[in-house]
């Protein structure tokens, strides 16, 4: 392996490295050594576009909405990211076994978006009337399918919830989705 010289003194070498680092940045941007500084924070910016401070994102919005049906506490779904949306992709990093980076990276976005490809989440909310019918096919009766929240929805969850080994709250969260999301593939390879 041949190094590569620059020739002159010491001095010289360096303003010449120091011009030829310039020129490289001018021709490529900033974006370059940012990725070359911070790995994550260039993949979020990626992700979710520009973050201007107080001007509101919508994937930033999103990402928080998306926390927040989850059961994590992102703050209001502003579309700026401040230190709760920080500490709720921190906390949710932290439970789906993924690099505690507190920023979101690709691994970060694709476990948020996880159930918008399943239709679990449509347009930001939670597919109640998709939950009763997986709930349904678990062998958990919600009542009928209408898309509400009710007593009987929330009885057959904590059933469902407490034969999965899941904390029996109700509440529909990241596990309780991941767990209900196994009932579909099944189904769909017993239709086959």
């Amino acid at each position: 392996m041949s190094k590569i010289r620059i020739p002159g003194n010491p001095a010289s070498r360096l303003r010449r490295l120091g011009l030829c680092l310039v020129l490289c940045f001018s021709l490529t941007g900033c974006d370059l050594l940012y990725r070359m500084l911070h790995k994550e924070g260039a993949e979020e910016k990626e992700l979710l576009g520009d973050m201007v401070p107080f001007q509101k994102n919508p994937a930033v919005e999103e990402v928080q909405t998306l926390l927040s049906i989850y059961g994590y506490s992102p703050g209001k779904a502003d579309g700026v990211i401040g230190l709760r949306t920080r500490n709720a992709v921190e906390e949710f990093q932290r439970d789906n076994g993924l690099e505690e980076t507190r920023f979101v990276d690709k691994a970060t976005w694709e476990k948020l978006m996880v159930f918008k490809d399943n239709n679990f989440i449509v347009k930001n909310k939670l597919n109640v009337k998709l939950v009763q019918t997986a709930l349904k096919e678990a062998g958990f009766d919600p009542g009928v399918a209408d898309g509400k929240m009710g007593t009987k929805t929330k009885n057959a969850i904590m059933a469902f919830q407490k034969a999965n080994g899941l904390t029996a709250d109700g509440k529909i969260g990241y596990k309780t989705l991941a767990k209900l999301s196994e009932v579909f593939p099944a189904r769909e390879e017993a239709g086959r």
